[in-house]
């Protein structure tokens, strides 16, 4: 076999693998496995929507997912952690310029009056440090979850959760 035949077979192999693996071959029953997952694709719900946020930005949580039947405008009730005096002063100088009246309320916390034996130092040295406040946001929607990230300037590491259900509304600030 000279040079020149092995050349034109190599060539000829070539092009029949990149028939092969373009996949016109499928209807002769050549080709590779299609790699097709169409019932992810139908689960999708607006994908368009899907923004990427710096590190920072990611601790703070999205609104919880609702059926869109159900709510006409989608808005979620969230509340912090515990804050103490400072946070609180912080955070009620942000908000008292940037958001609605009705749109936050920030509550005194009472302290558990029953805590177990091995967490009791520790209930003790919250209580002497002052009172504890909890930010509630009753009705935040999208236009106010944009706000939220100045609320992760002020409380750096304080993540927010859903209200629970059974929770009051006090109207302290």
């Amino acid at each position: 076999m000279n040079w020149r035949t092995l050349a034109l077979l190599l060539m000829l192999l070539n092009a029949l693998y990149w028939t092969w693996g373009e996949g016109w071959l499928l209807p002769y029953g050549f080709g590779p496995a299609q790699q097709r997952e169409p019932q992810r694709l139908a689960q999708q719900i607006k994908p368009e929507a899907i923004t990427v946020l710096r590190a920072a930005e990611g601790q703070l949580p999205p609104l919880p997912a609702a059926p869109q039947a159900v709510l006409a405008e989608p808005s979620v009730c969230l509340q912090s952690g515990p804050l103490n005096q400072a946070q609180a002063d912080a955070v009620r100088a942000l908000l008292a310029g940037s958001w609605p009246s009705d749109g936050w309320l920030l509550q005194q916390v009472q302290q558990e009056s029953q805590v177990p034996q091995e967490q009791a130092s520790d209930a003790l040295d919250a209580s002497q440090a002052g009172p504890n406040w909890r930010l509630r946001l009753p009705a935040v929607d999208q236009a106010l979850q944009a706000k939220l990230l100045a609320l992760g300037a002020v409380l750096p590491g304080q993540a927010f959760e859903v209200c629970p259900p059974d929770s009051p509304d006090p109207q302290a600030r």
